[in-house]
């Protein structure tokens, strides 16, 4: 009872701590609100009692939990919280660390130089894709001509007819 509203409590907009669009920064501030919003929720569903005659008990709770559903309640807020404590561990092993940066800046301009010389290849193949069109479009046009044997030959250079 108790702990099912606190599941579903802490489950509702405030969790999504490894979600796709969460983040690092946003990570420990999300944790810190659900601790105080599941801190507040389990204080305000707890029935006082007075340890003291000294201290009387001020605070009465009208919806007070049963001591076995409040200790559920508990042990499922703390279960919630290490969980998220992890994953926010989690997220932050997962960044890279400040000696990757060379590295990293390394590679980059590895795969820099890789995609200038891909570039200029690609380049390359265009010009002979050009060229071949253009040899192309002239056997076509001797094709298509006039079919006459002269035609063929001083198209492609040859002083001889056959």
């Amino acid at each position: 009872m108790l702990t099912e509203e606190l599941s579903t409590d802490m489950a509702s907009g405030r969790a999504g701590l490894l979600a796709p669009r969460g983040s690092v920064a946003d990570a420990p501030s999300q944790l810190l609100t659900i601790t105080s919003a599941s801190i507040e929720y389990i204080t305000h569903r707890t029935h006082f009692e007075q340890t003291s005659v000294a201290i009387p008990t001020t605070l009465q709770t009208a919806q007070a939990a049963r001591r076995k559903d409040y200790r559920k309640a508990i042990e499922t807020f703390v279960a919630d919280i290490v969980r998220r404590a992890k994953d926010v561990e989690t997220l932050v092993a997962a960044l890279p660390s400040k000696d990757d940066s060379g590295a990293r800046a390394a590679r980059l301009e590895e795969l820099q130089l890789e995609m200038v010389a891909a570039n200029a290849e690609y380049k390359e193949a265009l010009a002979q894709a050009e060229e071949l069109l253009e040899e192309l479009k002239k056997v076509l046009a001797v094709t298509v001509g006039d079919g006459t044997e002269r035609n063929i030959v001083t198209d492609f250079g040859r002083s001889n007819a056959v």
